[in-house]
């Protein structure tokens, strides 16, 4: 599966648009869609992933966890409401 990944998104994004400062989210989501994966937020870096198969990806490819807090975006709201608001308003609309 990592290779098919990291195929998909060297043949279909060979151009960076900001997919990792200000688009990571729609990248996380259209990675989410092909995939079948799970979006997550990285808290301390401010940043959108998406796992697929265990492994977590952005338009870099894959994503070096280390020292990185991820919470899953579907359950973000329980771990503060207050910053995906701010997320919501800030990167996403």
């Amino acid at each position: 599966m990592k290779n098919k990944v990291l195929e998909f998104i060297k043949k279909r994004f060979p151009v960076d648009c900001n997919w990792l400062d200000g688009n990571c989210y729609y990248f996380a989501q259209i990675l989410k869609l092909r995939f079948s994966g799970t979006i997550f937020y990285d808290v301390v870096y401010g940043h959108f992933v998406t796992e697929i198969g265990g492994i977590k990806y952005d338009w870099s490819g894959v994503v070096n966890d280390k020292d990185r807090e991820y919470i899953r975006w579907d359950d973000f709201s329980y771990y503060d409401l207050l910053l995906e608001k701010r997320i919501i308003r800030d990167c996403i609309k």
